[in-house]
């Protein structure tokens, strides 16, 4: 090969060289961009994960609204409890995806459990609207509307949660709430029955199948039954009543049991004094 030929295969060869490396470099670049993203996102999550620090989390992360939702379930008794701060952490979440599945749901709870109902269910309303299929928003609304009188709409709500989640013995405990509180009796008690199908001698359900019982002169069986409550209730902690009641504050786990052992007895008591007119659930 002559002087010229091996020039112009120098300067092809440099040429392929130059377009290869342009063509890496721009892969490097857009790559790199990626990586950051990845590395700064994951930079938070480290954080969040190893220390509960959640402004320096969001800090280094933020563009992540999953992230921004775990922390509000963290404050709204995932490890602390703190309804502002998981409110505030919600809406952060919010507003970077409006249709991220979970954070309405979260404030219609925390906005129940502090007595806001009209929030409460606007909340739970977009949520039902956004992510139908998620069955459980209708065992919220269906505490909103009992809370606030609408009984009928209540009673819809806890069946339509019934259909999505048949093996779920609260949703039997307070659609029998519900059917007591319309003087609906036999279905309260029937209602408990099949919550006790699924949980035995389970203490929310035996009481609210005693009253049921009381409500219809079935005096000897509801005495029997909430006996059986109160055995029952020898077993449940100050945490396990707080299991029953997520959301709630777990300063107030101590003072809910002793209430609810109070009614029980209360019960009892309106049995062997033959007044049994004012049961309590």
């Amino acid at each position: 090969m002559n002087r010229n030929g091996i020039v112009r295969c120098m300067r092809y060869t440099t040429r392929r060289n130059v377009l290869r490396l342009l063509r890496v470099m721009v892969f490097l670049a857009v790559a790199g961009v990626g990586i950051a993203i990845t590395v700064a996102t994951d930079r938070g999550r480290f954080v969040w994960s190893y220390t509960r620090q959640a402004t320096l989390a969001t800090l280094l992360s933020p563009r992540d609204p999953a992230l921004r939702f775990e922390i509000g379930n963290y404050y709204f008794g995932g490890g602390a409890y703190d309804t502002e701060r998981a409110e505030q952490y919600f809406r952060e979440a919010l507003a970077q995806n409006p249709y991220l599945q979970g954070p309405h749901y979260q404030l219609a709870r925390i906005y129940f459990v502090t007595g806001n109902f009209n929030d409460a269910l606007e909340e739970i309303n977009t949520e039902i609207k956004l992510n139908p299929e998620y069955g459980r928003s209708h065992y919220v609304r269906g505490l909103i509307y009992g809370y606030t009188g609408k009984l009928a709409l209540a009673e819809e709500e806890f069946k339509a949660f019934l259909v999505w989640k048949k093996d779920s013995w609260a949703g039997n405990n307070d659609l029998a709430w519900i059917y007591f509180q319309e003087g609906k009796y036999a279905l309260a008690r029937d209602t408990a029955r099949r919550g006790l199908e699924i949980s035995p001698d389970n203490p929310w359900l035996l009481n609210a199948l005693g009253v049921a019982l009381l409500n219809l002169d079935e005096k000897e069986e509801a005495e029997d039954v909430f006996i059986r409550a109160l055995s029952a209730l020898v077993g449940v902690t100050e945490e396990t009543w707080g299991e029953a009641y997520p959301g709630n504050d777990p300063r107030v786990y101590g003072s809910g049991l002793t209430q609810m052992r109070e009614s029980i007895k209360a019960n009892l008591e309106l049995l062997e004094n033959g007044d049994t007119s004012k049961p309590s659930l």
